[in-house]
């Protein structure tokens, strides 16, 4: 036994030199995919990747998806989106690399479309809009009132083309915090933005930042209750009451005979079958904040429907992913929760 075990261990010779063959395939096909890398270097002074053709494009996809850290998780091991990020990247002569770091998907959902941070979009119009020099800004008003204006010279006709704002009360969508902290940062990508798409449109297509995103009208939700899981709590309180029906009449004749039966043994067994959705749900919201959230929703899911719950609007969420992009997650996970939890409210105003 432990001259097989000495075999399975220690590799043969064959297989040593399979292996170190398979190295210098690998180390091969690397150095050949690094040839097919052009860099260039724009007025920033930044490398870039620049592909020539498609060959190319597809050969910086596979590298940029296999960077691991140097890219965002949802790049990782996807050269579709990367081929993607590339080509959006080209015509303003962006780093991909630097660029995946400024996007985020829009919900936690798989086919959630990727958005776009506002100091992004601002460099795209200051890179390849036809004027010349950049953008100039300008502000009026306080508090609720304030706006701001912004002014590019025409690059041919040498006319100043300007775009202004709404005041800030007006603005219905305000995720980040920042709109808090600074509004006037925010007003300033706000400005840049619908400047660019009603003046040169050309130069935004298909980027959007997350609150144009949430702007967007959502299909219908569809609300019908799906079959409750078997072993799942909304299907142990419909077992419970079929139980209980036969013997409702003789329940509540037993408890008003005797006024210390026991009411929360009743309000169960009466209690209303819950949606599917909402199966494993904690029971106490606080209970569920302190456990770090139920198994299916995280803490920042919970924290995000607590707050609704509590009034808070989106702009006092806690994390801002544009000041720690390490937060982007638990600031998506949050928006989340804050959304479901309207969503349910409006649901009940409804039924109501």
């Amino acid at each position: 036994m432990n001259d097989q075990a000495n075999q399975q261990k220690n590799p043969t010779a064959d297989e040593v030199k399979a292996m170190q063959q398979r190295q210098i395939a690998l180390r091969e096909q690397r150095r050949q995919e690094m040839e097919q890398t052009s860099f260039s270097t724009n007025a920033q002074g930044g490398a870039l990747m620049q592909p020539r053709n498609g060959k190319e494009l597809m050969d910086m996809a596979n590298l940029m998806s296999s960077s691991g850290n140097m890219v965002r998780d949802f790049y990782r091991g996807n050269p579709g989106d990367c081929a993607a990020l590339i080509m959006i990247c080209q015509p303003y002569g962006f780093n991909p690399f630097m660029v995946s770091w400024k996007t985020y998907k829009a919900s936690k959902s798989d086919d959630a479309p990727i958005s776009f941070e506002g100091q992004l979009v601002n460099a795209m119009v200051n890179q390849s809009a036809p004027i010349r020099g950049r953008l100039k800004y300008e502000y009026e008003g306080q508090g609720d009132t304030r706006r701001c204006t912004v002014v590019g010279c025409d690059r041919e006709t040498n006319e100043p083309i300007s775009y202004t704002t709404p005041e800030l009360k007006k603005i219905p969508i305000k995720n980040s915090p920042l709109w808090k902290g600074d509004p006037d940062q925010q007003l300033g990508y706000y400005a840049a933005r619908a400047w660019a798409r009603r003046h040169f449109p050309e130069l935004l297509l298909g980027v959007y930042t997350r609150e144009e995103i949430d702007e967007a009208p959502r299909p219908p939700r569809d609300v019908t209750p799906r079959e409750a899981k078997p072993g799942g709590f909304a299907a142990r309180a419909q077992a419970a009451r079929q139980q209980a029906e036969p013997e409702d009449t003789q329940e509540h004749t037993d408890a008003a005979e005797d006024p210390t039966s026991d009411e929360q043994h009743t309000d169960t067994l009466d209690g209303e079958v819950l949606p599917d959705a909402e199966e494993d749900a904690a029971p106490d919201e606080q209970q569920g904040q302190e456990r770090g959230g139920t198994p299916e929703r995280s803490f920042e899911y919970d924290e995000g429907a607590t707050a609704f719950r509590q009034g808070k609007t989106m702009t006092e969420c806690p994390y801002d992913p544009e000041k720690d992009p390490a937060s982007a997650d638990q600031y998506e996970q949050w928006r989340n929760g804050w959304f479901d939890a309207s969503e349910e409210a409006d649901q009940e105003g409804g039924d109501a």
